[in-house]
């Protein structure tokens, strides 16, 4: 059985994080253009600010609320990870097995909540949970 790992993929733990929504789900609740401008805008300065970390920094940050909480399977935020994870499809020929699938908080938001997975130094951005209606509906 295949289930999410507990910590990055260490192959790219010295490479810098690097964002990717072309993953984003087209499923418009959960994707970015549930934003307003003002979030949208506050959302990218915040992905360009996280870009200066290598992923061991951001995945161990000074302040547990900025870093990466690994998704659980059988859990409905794993779930539509899954269903967006178009890497995963490669991982399957070349017999890797590990899922990386996190979420991270966006704290000038409030509760804003990023959800993808780690795929070499990419973070790919499937969904996300601007007002907590995946976990707090």
């Amino acid at each position: 059985m295949t289930s999410t790992s507990p910590k990055i993929d260490l192959q790219f733990k010295n490479e810098k994080v690097r964002f990717s929504i072309s993953s984003c789900t087209t499923d418009k609740k959960h994707s970015f253009y549930t934003l307003t401008k003002q979030e949208a805008e506050q959302f990218i300065k915040r992905l360009q600010y996280l870009e200066q970390y290598t992923w061991s920094q951001f995945a161990n940050p000074a302040k547990r609320e900025d870093g990466l909480t690994t998704e659980k399977p059988n859990l409905k935020s794993f779930d539509l990870i899954d269903q967006q994870n178009k890497d995963y499809l490669l991982d399957q020929i070349y017999f890797r097995e590990d899922k990386y699938y996190f979420h991270f908080r966006v704290g000038k938001l409030g509760l804003f909540r990023v959800f993808g997975y780690q795929y070499k130094q990419f973070f790919y951005i499937t969904h996300l949970d601007p007002k907590g209606k995946i976990h707090h509906s």
